[in-house]
């Protein structure tokens, strides 16, 4: 199973200790560069300590995007972690994006829909 993520889920549970549960739920996580660079400012200590570990585990896995044009169109309306991290789960597809906002979240559902209905016709 691919998941793909947006920096709040992993970061909430950092900081609360409980990044174990991400792990044991998926075997792996991708974050785009956007979310990686949100996650090396996390300013609790021992959450930050946390998302290294998993990072040089490998288990929490940074990757490149590289659909910019979809990223400046999601950008437009969200902020870039969460257009990367729909990006990335388009490019790679993903089972699961983690998103914690609202409007990353219906703007998911909307692109899922989307390509569903494109995959019909």
């Amino acid at each position: 199973m691919r998941v793909v993520s947006n920096t709040s889920p992993i970061s909430n549970l950092a900081a609360i200790g409980r990044l174990d549960l991400l792990r044991a739920q998926f075997r792996e996580v991708l974050v785009p560069e956007a979310v990686a660079r949100e996650l090396e400012n996390i300013p609790h200590p021992s959450a930050g300590a946390l998302i290294e570990q998993a990072i040089r585990e490998g288990w929490i896995r940074i990757q490149a995007v590289g659909q910019e044009r979809i990223i400046r169109l999601l950008a437009s309306g969200l902020h870039l972690g969460e257009a990367e991290a729909i990006a990335l789960a388009l490019g790679t597809d993903a089972d699961i994006v983690l998103l914690d906002e609202r409007d990353g979240r219906s703007m998911a559902v909307r692109l899922e829909k989307e390509i569903l209905k494109s995959a019909g016709e």
